[in-house]
C-alpha cells in the first residue's frame, strides 16, 4: 500500500491556549478603548520661562523712557513697583513721568509713599520736594529738598530742585546760584537746565529762557514737557506760528493730553478753529477728566457755533476746575453758551456773567447777555 506523505496527524487543540488568546483578545479591546497616555503620542511640554525680575522691568521702562515711550515706561515702572513693593525706585520714577505729564496729585500719591518706604532715599527727598513746589506748599518743599542735601551736598539735581523752589518763592538771586552750582557740577543735568530756563521764565526774559529751554531739548530731545515750555515762551511773544510748530513737535514726541491741550489751545489763539477743535477733542479723550482741556475744548465749540456742546462740555470743566482756575474767559463764554443756545438757559447763564463781571467790571460782552435774558 502507498503511503501518503502529505497526511499529518491533526494535533489536539489544548483548552489552555484558547483561554490565553481570549485574556489577549480582551486586553487588546481595553487598551483601545481606554487610550492610557502611553499609547498616546503626547505633544512635547513647553519649555518654562523664567518670570521677568524687577530688574528687566526697570531696564525695560529706562529704554522707553530714552525712546519717548512713556506709556510703555509708566507699565514697565508699575510692573517693577508690584516686584519690588518695598522699594522706592519705581515710585519715584513714576512720579516724575506724571509730573512731565503735569499729572500733579498722582505724583504726590507716589513720592509721599517713596518717601515713606525710604527715608534717606536722596532721589525720593528731591523728588517729594518737587512735587510739593509744584502745590505751592514752598516750606515743605524746601524743608524736604534741605534733608536731600544734607545726605549729598553735591547732588546736582537737588541743587536744581532748590532752584526751582527758590525760583517760586521770588528769591531770584538764591535761585541763580543753586541752579549755577548745579551746572557746575553736572553741564548736562537737564532738570538744572530746564529750571533756569524757568527762572528767565518767571522773570520775564523770554530770550534768555528760549536759550535755556532749547538747551535742554538738545540734551534730552525726546522730552515733550521741554517742547512745551519753549513754545509757551512763544505764545508770550505772541508769536504763534512758532508756538504752534514747538506743540506739534511735543505731540510727535509723546502724545499726551497736556502736549495736545497746548497745541489745541494755541491753534485756538491763532484763529484756527476747526483744528483747535480736533486736537483738544483728542485730549479730552486721553483725559476725560482734565477740567482744563475741557475748558479748552468747550471754547472751540462756542468758536464753531456750537453753543449746546459748548454749554455742556463747559459746566462739566467748572465741576472739575478750582475756584483760583476760573478767569472772565472761561466764566464769560460759559455764560454767553447758555444765552445763545437753543433753547436758552438763562437761569444757568446769568450767574456766570455776574461773576464775568467781578473779574472784569463793564464788560460790554457779558452786559450784552445780560440784556439778552433780560429782554427776553
Amino acid at each position: 500500500m502507498d503511503l501518503d506523505w502529505t497526511y499529518r496527524p491533526r494535533r489536539r487543540r489544548r483548552r489552555g491556549c484558547f483561554i490565553w488568546s481570549c485574556l489577549v483578545l480582551l486586553l487588546a479591546v481595553y487598551l483601545y478603548v481606554q487610550r492610557p497616555d502611553w499609547l498616546v503620542r503626547q505633544p512635547p511640554r513647553p519649555a518654562t520661562t523664567p518670570t521677568p525680575s524687577a530688574l528687566y522691568w526697570q531696564t525695560k521702562a529706562e529704554a522707553h523712557i530714552a525712546a519717548g515711550n512713556f506709556g510703555e515706561a509708566e507699565a514697565a515702572l508699575e510692573r517693577m513697583a508690584q516686584l519690588e513693593p518695598e522699594s522706592a525706585y519705581p515710585l519715584v520714577a513714576l512720579s516724575g513721568l506724571h509730573l512731565m505729564a503735569r499729572r500733579v496729585e498722582r505724583a504726590h500719591a507716589l513720592t509721599q509713599k517713596a518717601v515713606r518706604l525710604e527715608a534717606t532715599n536722596v532721589d525720593a527727598l528731591a523728588m517729594h520736594a518737587r512735587v510739593l513746589d509744584w502745590r505751592g506748599n514752598y516750606d515743605s518743599a524746601s524743608d524736604f529738598a534741605f534733608q536731600a542735601l544734607e545726605l549729598e551736598p553735591d547732588n546736582a539735581d537737588v541743587l536744581a530742585v532748590l532752584g526751582e523752589i527758590y525760583s517760586d518763592v521770588g528769591n531770584y538771586t538764591g535761585a541763580l546760584e543753586y541752579l549755577e552750582e548745579a551746572l557746575a557740577i553736572d553741564p548736562s543735568n537737564v532738570l538744572a537746565r530746564r529750571n533756569l530756563g524757568y527762572l528767565y521764565e518767571i522773570q520775564k526774559d523770554h530770550e534768555r529762557a528760549i536759550t535755556e529751554y532749547s538747551r535742554a531739548i538738545e540734551l534730552a530731545p525726546m522730552r515733550p514737557d521741554l517742547y512745551i515750555e519753549l513754545g509757551r515762551q512763544y505764545e508770550h511773544q505772541k508769536e504763534w506760528g512758532l508756538a504752534v510748530e514747538t506743540y506739534k513737535r511735543a505731540v510727535e514726541v509723546g502724545e499726551t493730553a497736556f502736549a495736545l491741550d497746548a497745541l489745541g489751545w494755541a491753534l485756538w489763539q491763532s484763529n484756527d478753529f476747526l483744528q483747535s477743535l480736533r486736537v483738544l477733542r483728542r485730549a479730552a479723550e486721553l483725559e476725560p477728566d482734565n477740567g482744563l482741556v475741557l475748558a479748552h475744548l468747550g471754547m472751540a465749540y462756542y468758536r464753531r457755533l456750537n453753543y449746546e456742546s459748548a454749554a455742556e462740555t463747559m459746566e462739566r470743566a467748572a465741576s472739575l476746575l478750582e475756584e483760583d482756575e476760573l478767569n472772565a474767559q472761561f466764566t464769560l463764554i460759559l455764560g454767553l453758551s447758555h444765552v445763545l443756545k437753543k433753547p436758552q438757559e438763562c437761569h444757568l447763564g446769568v450767574p456766570w456773567l455776574r461773576k464775568t463781571l467781578e473779574f472784569a467790571p463793564g464788560l460790554s460782552s457779558a452786559l450784552y447777555g445780560l440784556r439778552q435774558c433780560s429782554s427776553g
